[in-house]
């Protein structure tokens, strides 16, 4: 008799940048971020620069903290509230793409490949009832859309993005450059997000813990709903 056991993906850094466009024009200069993922741990920032504000997720733990490196503070989050920040953002996101509605998304490939980040990319379309989006996924790389899955399932997410999500995880390889379309409220927005650097490998221990020497606080408690005590 002998148990099979699913490998763990492989840990993971990229830098991206993602930039929105209203109209066919960019909305601002465009955010870059950095995120660190090694199981069941994610260290994700904000930034184009190493050591700014972050946050650290342990999911297996149900436990998160936000770090502000100029006062040496780490917040420790409420994990029910953030999860409920982030399935209503993605509950909002999901209902005006459309991609809440089960089996409602398409794919089809694009001819071509291009190169992104160093890796040869194939894309596809994907297309819903009010979106459109175009993903270039690399193939070589050892790691898939799934590295997100945890996060994914344990902030609630998943649900509420339904077949747009299925579609993205149902691709041969890593998204690389994602490019959605959506027209909503009377206008078309664009999101274009790129994956500048990726790395494969082992990440140091020390990225997904409250530094040494740091003040751990606790978030402040949510204020009350109308009708509750006190």
């Amino acid at each position: 008799f002998t148990l099979l056991v699913s490998p763990a993906p492989p840990n993971l850094y990229f830098e991206q940048t993602t930039i929105v466009y209203v109209e066919g024009e960019a909305a601002g200069p465009g955010v870059q971020t950095r995120t660190w993922h090694a199981g069941q741990r994610m260290r994700l920032e904000a930034s184009d620069a190493p050591g700014g504000p972050a946050l650290i997720l342990h999911l297996d733990q149900d436990r998160a903290w936000r770090l502000d490196p100029e006062r040496q503070v780490a917040v420790q989050l409420d994990g029910a509230r953030l999860r409920a920040r982030s399935q209503a953002d993605a509950a909002f996101a999901g209902g005006l793409m459309g991609g809440g509605e089960e089996d409602a998304v398409r794919s089809a490939p694009l001819e071509g490949t291009r190169t992104i980040a160093g890796h040869e990319c194939r894309g596809f379309r994907l297309t819903g009832p009010s979106v459109q989006m175009v993903v270039w996924v690399a193939e070589a790389l050892p790691v898939g859309v799934d590295v997100f899955t945890d996060f994914l399932e344990w902030s609630g997410a998943s649900r509420s993005l339904g077949g747009l999500l299925a579609g993205v995880r149902a691709l041969p390889g890593f998204p690389l450059r994602t490019h959605t379309r959506v027209e909503a409220l009377g206008e078309i927005r664009e999101t274009v997000s790129t994956v500048t650097a990726i790395e494969v490998g082992p990440q140091p221990d020390a990225l997904f813990e409250v530094p040494a020497g740091w003040r751990v606080e606790t978030e402040p408690a949510a204020p009350p709903q109308n009708g509750e005590p006190e």
